[in-house]
C-alpha cells in the first residue's frame, strides 16, 4: 500500500523515479544518453521491485539509442570478470568491500575474477542483480 502525500494522495514510487531520477522517454542526444547512464548507475543495488522495473525500462531506452546511434560495442571478447572489475572501479569499490557488502566470500570472488575458478551460480545471481547485468555474460 502506498504512502499518502501531504495533499492526502497516494504516492506512486514508480512515478517518483520518473520525476526524480530520469524521465522515461526516447533519448535524442549524447548529453541525454550520459544523463540516462548516470541515472541507471545511481540505481545499482536498489532491490525494490519498482526500481527493478524502472531499471529494465531505462536500460531498454538506452539500448535503443545506442543501437540506433551505432554506439554498441563488440563485447564478444570481454569477459564477465572484465565487466565486473570495470563496474567496481567505476564505483570506487574494492573487491573486498563488494564481497563483504553482498555476503560473498572475498577469496572466492577474487578467484572468479582472476579466472582461477568458475563463476558459482549464487555469485552470478548476486553480481548480475546488483549491477543489472544479463546472467548470460557469466556463461560464455
Amino acid at each position: 500500500m502506498g504512502v499518502l502525500s501531504k495533499a492526502g494522495r497516494k504516492r506512486d514510487p514508480y512515478l517518483e523515479l520518473i520525476m526524480n531520477v530520469y524521465p522515461l522517454r526516447p533519448i535524442k542526444s549524447a548529453a541525454e544518453h550520459q544523463r540516462a547512464m548516470k541515472a541507471l548507475r545511481s540505481l545499482a543495488g536498489d532491490k525494490r521491485a519498482v526500481a527493478t522495473e524502472f531499471k529494465k525500462v531505462l536500460a531498454s531506452i538506452i539500448e535503443t539509442y545506442e543501437r540506433e546511434s551505432g554506439l554498441q560495442l563488440n563485447t564478444t571478447h570481454v569477459s564477465a570478470a572484465d565487466v565486473v572489475r570495470h563496474l567496481l572501479a567505476e564505483r570506487d569499490m574494492s573487491v573486498n568491500a563488494f564481497a563483504k557488502d553482498r555476503g560473498i566470500s572475498q577469496s572466492a570472488l577474487s578467484d572468479m575474477l582472476n579466472g582461477k575458478r568458475d563463476w558459482s551460480k549464487s555469485v552470478i545471481i548476486t553480481v548480475a542483480n546488483y549491477f543489472g547485468l544479463n546472467r548470460g555474460l557469466f556463461l560464455r
